[in-house]
């Protein structure tokens, strides 16, 4: 099982958190991933100072992830640890 937490603290959230969950949530139900992925909020992941959003996927943190960069993002990060 891969868990994803988005950050959703104040700082995130202001910088787009919600457009990122709703697009991640549009992206596992795309790949019928559902069963082997759970999405979670998180409070500060302590990266505020980075811009963007902060998301940790698995171990792996990120940070200043737009929503833009998510199609990408997903391809290389999550699906091959889904795929594993």
């Amino acid at each position: 099982m891969v868990i994803v937490q988005i950050c959703v603290g104040s700082s995130c959230f202001l910088r787009g958190a919600p457009m990122i969950i709703d697009k991640l949530l549009k992206l596992v139900a795309f790949h019928e991933i559902s069963n082997h992925l759970t999405l979670k909020g998180s409070f500060c992941l302590e990266q505020c100072s980075k811009g963007g959003v902060s998301i940790r996927i698995g171990d792996d943190l990120l940070t200043g992830v737009k929503c833009e960069d998510l199609p990408e993002l997903f391809e290389a990060k999550i699906l091959p640890m889904v795929r594993r």
